[in-house]
């Protein structure tokens, strides 16, 4: 489920303070003399400027004092929790764990059967979330994907009543489209109530969260930030994201980059702290870069840079930060979507990461992969295994048993090896160690066969401890109501 971190672990390391410190002011300037704009925000901004901020109401941005900002974020919380159906799947950012969790809806599915891609169903959604349940590595069930088979207006729902059934793990809601998130949010909290089984029992165990991500450059959907504070207001916890992409809605630097990114979540932040001080509010740096030749979201080497360097930053402020990594711009498992994902990832955690986001999906998000959510699986355990550091102390370093066996003597048969060599070495579920005859002999079977049988054998044999019938027969006539009571999307 996570990794707690000690002081073996080795660290990696983008920045000195002072670049650290030059960041910090770069952002409180922007946030000073440029801004941020909130589009359907009038509260917000008048919010916002009974807090000190100078905002122009006509234009819809607002201007951050410095002093404003750095107060605001002496009031946030130091830890928080995410709540799952079943308590012992509780998790806690407290800044010496590490989290794994998978990207979320993806608009389309890699068929098990065919491997072809095609729009997602809620039958997806479900067996997704069942595979995710049961793999270890993620604390978090999700819904990887969205059902498309199900209207744009009420989807969420679908979605989010589909991930609460199927997983035992916490697991988050989105509202959408914008111009239902109100009503959508009033739903959503109805279904997680169902779940919970009251409101009060809801309100001391969250099941799910507030949060927004902003548009970049520099701007706030005000209906989400409105969404947020009523959910802060409730006692959940809150997220602040930003998703820039470099020379697109970002500068291609990935110093400025990092200052815009670093703005918009510190204005976000703020905002949520202003309105409900002490709310856990928990911030992700989702960031990539455009690639020059296609036009699509980049997926190179310089995102797990940019992630551990965010991991730094969000460290200055004391913030529990959530990275993207897995990022793969391959449109199927194999070598390419294997070494992109293993290098966004690595360098993220070794920076100390709290969670870092994005495993089974392919293409930037575009796609979910059965196969892809068991492979990177792996990936989680063997990155796990590469930064637990090595112990030095009189027991590892086996002197007296090198002095026992001497020269030209082997420690096979040695106790000291029998009692270490489970916590000393990896051993893989799925990367293939015999020698060719053997693995000729047992089928010669890629490693992305055998990832298609295990997510298959788990479709078979996992089944979470579903909702009791009596709420998954309140949670339809939820979702029903919703589907009268909603005007249909344009969508």
């Amino acid at each position: 489920m996570g990794f707690e971190k000690h002081g073996l672990t080795p660290s990696f390391r983008v920045f000195t303070q002072d670049a650290l410190d030059s960041i910090h002011l770069a952002s409180l300037e922007v946030l000073e003399k440029t801004g941020i704009r909130i589009h359907h925000g009038e509260r917000i901004l008048k919010m916002l400027q009974d807090n000190g901020c100078t905002v122009d109401f006509e234009k819809g941005v607002v201007l951050f004092p410095s002093y404003v900002v750095e107060e605001a974020l002496k009031k946030i919380p130091k830890t928080l929790v995410s709540y799952g159906r079943n308590p012992k799947y509780d998790y806690k950012l407290d800044g010496r764990h590490i989290y794994f969790t998978t990207d979320t809806e993806t608009p389309n599915t890699i068929d098990l059967s065919t491997g072809e891609w095609r729009p997602s169903t809620l039958d997806d959604v479900e067996k997704l979330t069942r595979v995710t349940d049961a793999l270890e590595s993620y604390a978090a069930g999700g819904h990887l994907t969205s059902a498309l088979d199900k209207p744009n207006n009420v989807r969420c729902l679908y979605d989010y009543a589909a991930a609460l059934n199927n997983t035992e793990k916490p697991c988050g809601w989105s509202v959408y489209p914008p111009e239902l998130a109100m009503q959508l949010t009033d739903y959503q909290l109805e279904i997680a109530t169902a779940a919970a089984g009251s409101e009060k029992k809801l309100k001391n165990r969250p099941l799910g969260g507030g949060g927004f991500c902003t548009e970049s450059p520099l701007k706030f959907e005000g209906r989400y930030v409105e969404i947020t504070l009523k959910l802060a207001k409730l006692g959940f916890p809150c997220v602040v994201e930003s998703m820039p992409l470099g020379g697109a809605t970002a500068p291609v630097t990935l110093a400025g980059s990092l200052v815009i990114t670093n703005a918009e979540v510190l204005s976000g932040v703020c905002t949520v702290q202003l309105a409900s001080p002490s709310t856990s509010t928990s911030v992700s740096y989702l960031m990539g870069n455009l690639d020059m030749k296609t036009g699509l979201w980049g997926q190179g080497p310089e995102e797990g840079l940019l992630c551990a360097a965010a991991v730094e930053i969000a460290r200055y402020y004391g913030f529990r930060v959530n990275v993207n990594g897995f990022n793969s711009s391959s449109k199927m498992p194999g070598a390419q979507a294997s070494y992109e994902k293993a290098m966004s990832t690595l360098l993220p955690v070794l920076a100390g990461a709290d969670i870092v986001y994005g495993a089974g999906s392919l293409e930037g998000g575009m796609a979910a992969s059965f196969e892809e959510l068991v492979l990177d699986d792996e990936i989680c355990k063997a990155v796990l295994k590469s930064v637990q550091g090595i112990e030095v102390i009189d027991e590892t370093l086996a002197v007296d048993v090198i002095n026992k066996v001497g020269p030209s003597g082997h420690f096979l048969a040695e106790k000291h090896t029998l009692k270490h060599f489970k916590d000393a070495l990896f051993f893989p579920e799925l990367t293939d160690r015999h020698s060719y005859d053997a693995w000729k002999k047992a089928g010669g079977k890629s490693m992305i066969k055998r990832a298609r049988e295990r997510a298959e054998e788990i479709l078979k044999e996992h089944w979470p401890t579903p909702l009791d019938k009596d709420v998954q027969k309140e949670i339809s006539e939820i979702i029903s109501r919703a589907e009268k009571e909603l005007p249909k999307s344009t969508l």
